[in-house]
């Protein structure tokens, strides 16, 4: 009897030449100005999280674009410092992380972009300790949605047709499922969502500039955009989405978090195994 193994090719949607490309000028950018807001956003978030958890983690792996290794220690006290704390270039490889050797292992602002986003976060599973945590953060579906609606708007009007030019993001419902599917237990999902107002359409694409996340989709058209188009699509976002002069862009956060399978770790009750029945509970809530 033969057995015969069907592997599915990981569909292709970033152009990884261009994205390396990308993540190297918004590296440059970095280095001169420091972390954009969005990235210093999930610093601080991240610090916060860690200062919930009433735990030291002695080794520690950030992996990702940036190395932002100092930015986040700067806003954690010293007792919260890991005793060893390496950053791993995504380009490198998150393969390479020895399995099970890190007992906290963070993630900012890279997963969203992955051809093999559920693979990814199965090999950083597989680099943590036993109850090891994992903490990532990417955008949303809901990230850019007036960029979005405005390109849409200006290849209707001038190209006669849409073009691929903002990627698919993960929303928050597929998200939990990803963590488990890694190999992670106790997976919390939850979201920051906020508006940033902009004085110009300029200062948008900086930012995003900044952390590499203009278009590096595969099969993105390859014609320059002419000045007309340009003009015509700083028009579109302002008529829809202009307030006082400002232009509104929407942002979501996703954060992710997971541990690594322990014997210590709590779980949940067997079916039946409920000490009283709803009922009796209802009617205690009731009475009470």
């Amino acid at each position: 009897m033969v057995l015969m193994t069907e592997i599915m090719a990981i569909p292709q949607i970033f152009d990884s030449h261009q994205k390396d490309l990308r993540r190297q000028r918004a590296i440059k950018r970095l280095a001169r100005t420091g972390p954009s807001f969005l990235l210093d956003r999930c610093l601080e978030d991240a610090a916060e999280r860690l200062l919930d958890v009433n735990r030291c983690f002695e080794s520690a792996i950030l992996v990702g674009e940036f190395d932002l290794r100092a930015d986040l220690i700067a806003r954690l006290p010293p007792e919260k410092h890991p005793a060893t704390f390496t950053f791993i270039h995504r380009k490198h490889g998150i393969e390479n992380i020895m399995g099970a050797s890190a007992d906290l292992i963070l993630s900012f602002l890279t997963l969203h972009s992955e051809n093999d986003l559920p693979g990814e976060m199965a090999l950083m599973a597989k680099a943590l300790k036993k109850d090891g945590l994992f903490i990532s953060a990417l955008f949303g579906g809901d990230t850019l949605t007036e960029l979005r609606q405005s390109l849409y708007k200006t290849d209707d009007e001038i190209l006669k047709g849409t073009s691929p030019r903002i990627f698919p993001m993960v929303t928050h419902s597929q998200t939990a499922p990803l963590i488990t599917r890694a190999g992670l237990n106790l997976p919390v999902v939850d979201m920051d969502r906020f508006n940033v107002n902009y004085s110009n359409f300029e200062k948008l694409l900086s930012d995003l500039r900044d952390i590499g996340e203009t278009n590096i989709l595969k099969n993105r058209s390859n014609k320059v955009l002419t000045k007309n188009y340009y003009t015509r699509l700083k028009e579109n976002y302002a008529d829809l989405f202009s307030n006082n002069g400002k232009l509104k862009a929407s942002f979501e956060i996703l954060w992710l978090t997971g541990w690594a399978p322990d014997e210590s770790q709590q779980k949940p009750l067997k079916p039946g195994a409920g000490k009283m029945h709803l009922g009796d509970a209802i009617k205690a809530v009731k009475e009470f």
